[in-house]
């Protein structure tokens, strides 16, 4: 460990020597971002110097689920956030001033990317498809993108909402609440599916992806700081772009910085999670169909009051120069249709 420490600290110090020897400090961004799986570019991107070597001192505050981060943002303690297509609408609804700047997680040649999610139960519940939810108890982050997922299952499958107890369950606890019998079901994102299928013993898999939501998730940067700085603000862009190719390309060893960065995570666990991730940071047609649709799933499910224009969400002109600019951090990515 203290070898894996030295060598970041070497990296990290590397980049920040390229980057004063052009006679200007790096600008000092805090982004909040989640305790999972979803922004393992963004753990990566900070301890191999990625960020630093454009300019930006990154700093990440790690929550739990993105309404945290919503509140991190608006309390002036992060300029950057992780904002899920399942939550961040509402955010901005009452009245979030951030819009996404580069993509994060999801695959951006479809409008659906939802593999990361998944419906969990014990052996023994009777359950064994989303059906059979109808009158039992399921733990998940209420409000979050895997009780969407589950809210647009139950619908397809003709199983009113109400017909099920949902139990505010913290993604960290699923284990534990689905083993102790506290809950018939969870319905999570990674790696705490993962986590379920290897803490587990009895676990059944119900549910995973399926090409039933678009579950992307972009970084979004405050107003302010768009407008003031938008220099900085290309330069994070380019990092997330580089972070993310160096996650692509080598996955066991940001399996392992996950690990650093997410409480009760082996490496084990981390490379199995992984492998049912996409991080592309472009933000294409089919990213924004994804949002209108999202937006309609929210309306239907009576968590946005109202029709939320993407624009009021999402800024393209970062992530379009930077694919532009820096084209050789796209080219492993499959091309958009």
């Amino acid at each position: 460990m203290r070898r894996i420490a030295f060598t970041g600290a070497l990296a990290v110090m590397a980049a920040g020597l390229a980057w004063t020897a052009g006679a200007q400090q790096p600008a000092v961004l805090t982004a909040a971002v989640g305790a999972n799986m979803n922004h393992v570019p963004s753990f990566v991107g900070v301890e191999k110097g990625i960020f630093l070597k454009h300019g930006v001192d990154l700093k990440l505050k790690v929550l739990a689920t993105g309404q945290e981060m919503a509140k991190a943002l608006q309390a002036g303690e992060a300029q950057i956030i992780g904002s899920a297509f399942s939550n961040y609408p509402v955010a901005v609804e009452r009245g979030m001033a951030a819009r996404g700047v580069v993509g994060m997680m999801g695959d951006r040649t479809s409008r659906y990317s939802d593999d990361p999610v998944s419906v969990w139960t014990r052996k023994g519940t009777g359950i064994a498809k989303i059906e059979d939810l109808a009158g039992r108890r399921v733990g998940t982050a209420v409000g979050g993108t895997a009780d969407e997922y589950l809210g647009v299952l139950l619908k397809k499958k003709g199983v009113p909402r109400e017909k099920v107890s949902f139990l505010n369950v913290p993604p960290g606890n699923a284990v534990s609440t689905l083993q102790g019998g506290s809950v018939d079901a969870v319905a999570v994102w990674e790696p705490f599916g993962s986590l379920v299928q290897s803490k587990v013993p009895d676990a059944v898999l119900v549910s995973r992806g399926g090409g039933h939501l678009g579950y992307y998730i972009n970084m979004a940067v405050r107003n302010d700081v768009i407008e003031k700085t938008p220099d900085v603000v290309e330069r994070y862009v380019i990092g997330v772009a580089e972070a993310a190719q160096y996650t692509r390309k080598n996955i066991d060893e940001a399996a392992e910085i996950a690990t650093r960065w997410v409480a009760g995570l082996d490496a084990a666990v981390a490379k199995q999670a992984l492998r049912q991730m996409t991080f592309d940071p472009r933000i294409t047609p089919h990213t924004i169909a994804s949002w209108d649709e999202n937006v309609k799933i929210l309306i239907e499910q009576k968590k946005l009051k109202a029709v939320l224009p993407w624009q009021q969400g999402i800024e393209l002109r970062f992530i379009e120069k930077v694919t532009k600019s820096h084209p050789q951090l796209f080219t492993d990515l499959k091309p958009v249709p």
